[in-house]
C-alpha cells in the first residue's frame, strides 16, 4: 500500500486533467507526481521527450531504465513499463531485470551502455575504463542523453521506493 494518498483524478484541472485523461488506466506514478502541481508537467514533458526526442536509441534508453528499475526494486516500473517495451526481447528484459552479468544477445553498444548504466547506478563517478568503452560506442549528445535517461528513471523508481506506489511491496 503507498504510503501518501495520491492525487484526486476528480480535482485535477488545466493541463494535469488533460494528461490524466490520455493515460493507460492505473495511474498511480502520474497521480503521485500530480502532488507536485508544479513540477508534475516538466516531469511529464520529459518522460514523453526521453522516448520521442532524443538522438539515443531507444533501445539503450530501456537498458538504462531496467539497470535503475532493478537497483531501486521498482515493482510500479516492472507491472507498468516493461510490459510495453518492444525494444527488447523478453529475455532481455529478464536478464536485465535479474542482473545478469553479460546478456549474450547484446552488441559492444549495447554491453558498453549496459556497463555504465550499472556503473552510474553506484556512484555519479564513473571510472575511466567504463567511460571510454561507453564513449567509443555514443556521440557526447548520446552520453548525455543516456544520463538524463538513467536520471529520469532513477527519480520514478525512488519515488516508488520511497512511497510503496507499486503493489506487492511490504510495509
Amino acid at each position: 500500500m503507498a504510503r501518501i494518498v495520491y492525487a484526486d483524478p476528480e480535482q485535477l484541472t488545466g493541463v494535469l486533467k488533460d494528461w490524466h485523461e490520455r493515460l493507460p488506466p492505473d495511474p498511480r506514478m502520474f497521480l503521485t507526481l500530480a502532488l507536485a502541481e508544479g513540477t508534475a508537467e516538466l516531469v511529464m514533458k520529459l518522460g514523453q521527450a526521453i522516448h520521442d526526442s532524443l538522438e539515443l536509441d531507444e533501445r539503450l534508453v530501456e537498458i538504462a531504465a531496467a539497470v535503475v528499475t532493478r537497483a531501486a526494486g521498482s515493482t510500479y516500473l516492472v507491472e507498468r513499463h516493461f510490459p510495453h517495451v518492444r525494444v527488447l526481447s523478453a529475455a532481455e528484459q529478464g536478464a536485465l531485470l535479474s542482473g545478469a552479468d553479460e546478456i549474450e544477445s547484446f552488441d559492444d553498444r549495447d554491453q558498453a551502455v549496459y556497463r555504465f548504466a550499472r556503473a552510474l547506478v553506484d556512484s555519479p563517478r564513473i571510472d575511466d575504463a567504463t567511460f571510454a568503452d561507453v564513449q567509443l560506442e555514443l556521440s557526447d549528445r548520446e552520453l548525455v542523453e543516456l544520463i538524463q535517461a538513467h536520471g529520469y528513471y532513477s527519480m520514478l523508481a525512488t519515488l516508488d521506493g520511497a512511497l510503496r506506489i507499486g503493489s506487492g511491496l511490504e510495509d
